[in-house]
């Protein structure tokens, strides 16, 4: 399948459904279809060819939507850049992209205004939402253009999408993919969500980010999208309710939000069907309490990220067995599940051998969701990919079933007193805790042990708890070298864009305190 007829599947087989609702505007796949069209012929107008980048400075909106299936009938590569840094990383973004074009949300106008003096190559751009001196205004734009589809000569190994990295350990890095990669991985997140004409599906996680996988897979199936600029937890709950959605991917974080609204029995979310979570695995007890709540819902469990979207599942099937199986099945709760369609994934010690049950490796794939490469890295890409594994840093370990476990990432790991220790393993016996809302894990430095174990915690409302209980708590469930030394209770945590727990902030924060 070429990736535009991901696009023109809905105004050609389902034109009058509803495509796109964002905020009080609706728009029908046919009316979707000719925007992208209109955009599509714009850029081609403003001198863009096959292989040039488009930079998208955008929240989840109509336009964004717009350009992913312009550039998919364009060739152009579509590159969305992560609105939440501040101004000197968007710049630097902008500067590593080199774009001629950039869509830009009205918000973010003044702001780069200010950059375009050390912006030469930036040429045109295009404003949503205002009019602004200097830029062209989207809507007049495109209503200049025909609906008519460009004919452009197209390749499924012509380069389609970049995707920038959260910059957990560094600088992020832009995640090229073809779009031969991008139709795969739509079709896997397609066939594995189950999508159909009649879900609704409400796009919470910005689009800018691997997320765009996601959102090709509702496409393929013709789902309506409900778009969502800003995560906000009673407005996710209003919409549910009011445009009976069916279909979400959301992150622990934010269905912990969820479960914590002191409100929350005033909606009516039990037109829900399925959740899909990822980001990082889910503390055991945030899931049995979601399930719960949804007691009609079907839950699974993706792990993927920018290099390489969802190629570990746990499924819909795997969560009803655990909650109806043995000490076994209800294990796997804890799991991240195992490979994906067209995807081999192997869990390697250091010397390159397959762990046996018990041992601690890195996750390393191979399969067509893996990206093509890191976007002007060539030795990055050479340190991340090797004999066509991709080499994720993520440290797991896998039963006797295959069912894959992540342990941690290498770069959280906290080494005290020779001992290694995994925060996420810790996170997840303090979420057991009644009281904890959220949690972090994190090494400071420590004169005696080189580094010591620190519990940030944020609380329930209306709920206290001390250090010493914290610490008595963990001390029944871990290692002695594991439970914390130290707690500290906050009022919120640091998140990235993906909702990932913004663990390098937090350590500055705490080890600079």
């Amino acid at each position: 399948m070429l990736l535009k007829e991901i696009f023109n599947r809905g105004p050609r087989v389902f034109p009058d459904q509803e495509a796109i609702i964002d905020g009080k505007r609706r728009f029908t796949y046919r009316q979707w279809g000719d925007r992208q069209n209109r955009l599509a012929n714009a850029l081609i107008g403003l001198g863009l060819e096959k292989g040039d980048v488009l930079g998208v400075l955008l929240k989840n909106c109509a336009e964004f939507m717009d350009a992913l299936g312009a550039t998919a009938k364009t060739g152009v590569i579509l590159a969305g850049i992560n609105y939440r840094v501040n101004s000197d990383g968007i710049r630097r973004v902008i500067e590593n992209l080199e774009c001629r074009v950039l869509l830009v949300h009205a918000e973010y106008v003044d702001m780069i205004n200010a950059m375009r003096p050390q912006l030469p190559f930036l040429k045109v751009c295009i404003v949503v939402g205002c009019e602004a001196e200097g830029m062209i205004e989207y809507e007049s734009l495109i209503k200049q253009h025909s609906s008519v589809e460009p004919d452009v000569p197209l390749h499924e190994d012509d380069p389609d999408l970049i995707v920038f990295t959260s910059g957990t350990t560094g600088t992020p890095k832009g995640c090229l993919s073809t779009r031969r990669q991008t139709v795969s991985r739509a079709s896997i997140i397609g066939m594995r969500a189950e999508v159909k004409e009649h879900d609704r599906f409400i796009a919470v996680i910005p689009l800018f980010h691997v997320f765009t996988a996601n959102v090709l897979g509702f496409v393929l199936g013709c789902a309506t999208f409900v778009l969502m600029k800003d995560w906000d937890p009673m407005e996710f709950c209003r919409l549910v309710d009011e445009e009976k959605i069916t279909k979400s991917t959301l992150s622990q974080t934010f269905i912990s939000f969820i479960l914590n609204l002191p409100d929350l029995k005033k909606y009516n979310l039990q037109s829900l069907k399925q959740i899909r979570y990822g980001t990082a695995p889910m503390a055991p007890e945030i899931l049995k309490r979601a399930i719960k709540l949804l007691p009609g819902c079907d839950f699974l469990q993706t792990y993927g990220g920018s290099e390489a979207s969802e190629v570990i599942a746990l499924t819909a099937k795997d969560h009803r067995d655990a909650l109806e199986g043995g000490s076994r099945e209800q294990k796997r709760l804890s799991s991240a599940g195992k490979g994906t369609y067209f995807h081999h994934v192997r869990v390697v010690k250091e010397d390159g051998s397959d762990v046996k049950p018990g041992e601690v490796g890195e996750i390393i794939v191979k399969g067509p969701g893996v990206m093509r490469g890191y976007w002007k890295m060539p030795a990055e890409t050479s340190e991340k990919i090797k004999d066509g594994w991709l080499y994720t840093v993520d440290l797991a370990t896998v039963d006797e079933d295959g069912y894959i476990y992540i342990v941690d990432r290498k770069n959280n790991m906290i080494i005290t007193g020779g001992e290694n220790v995994y925060p996420a393993r810790i996170e997840s016996i303090l979420f057991e805790m009644p009281e904890v809302a959220e949690a972090a894990v994190i090494g400071v430095p420590d004169d005696k042990w080189g580094e010591a174990v620190k519990a940030i915690i944020v609380l329930k409302p209306g709920t206290v708890l001390t250090q010493e209980q914290v610490i008595n708590f963990c001390a029944h469930r871990l290692a002695n070298y594991e439970k914390p030394k130290s707690v500290d209770f906050v009022d919120a945590l640091p998140y990235l864009p993906t909702s990932k727990l913004d663990r390098v902030t937090l350590k500055k924060q705490f080890i600079e305190k």
